[in-house]
């Protein structure tokens, strides 16, 4: 008997181990492996209301502007697309421009904690917004 109760023991375990290393292979594949944020999703979490575009977001600001943002492979890249755009209704957060013309109200415009923010945020998610 004794012998029977041992080989069901070593047999549970024999079951039980493959399940408990896969298991085991799962949580460990998940750990570090934290996704990317996105240009939108760090936004939205700022108070933003976006969605992305190819290559950068469209949406309104905590305030109600509403604007668009052009991701740009350089500063010199962004600095020319800028220079397009009227001054009043355009910034430079890095890498981004942030067009806001268009707005209802022509005194609409973004704050700088906002620019700040979209800048913080082009910054955060610029690899994975590209």
């Amino acid at each position: 008997m004794c012998g029977r109760s041992g080989d069901s023991a070593s047999a549970t375990v024999a079951r039980v181990r493959p399940i408990a290393l896969a298991a085991l292979a799962l949580v460990l594949v998940g750990c570090g492996s934290k996704p990317k944020p996105t240009l939108a999703g760090c936004l939205d979490d700022h108070g933003f209301l976006v969605s992305g575009t190819i290559g950068g977001a469209r949406g309104t600001s905590p305030g109600g502007v509403a604007f668009s943002l052009t991701l740009h492979a350089d500063r010199a890249a962004a600095r020319r697309a800028l220079a397009r755009l009227p001054r009043a209704t355009a910034a430079l957060a890095g890498l981004a421009v942030v067009d806001w013309h268009g707005n209802p109200s022509p005194r609409a415009r973004l704050t700088a904690a906002e620019l700040a923010t979209i800048r913080s945020c082009t910054t955060l998610a610029a690899p994975a917004a590209r």
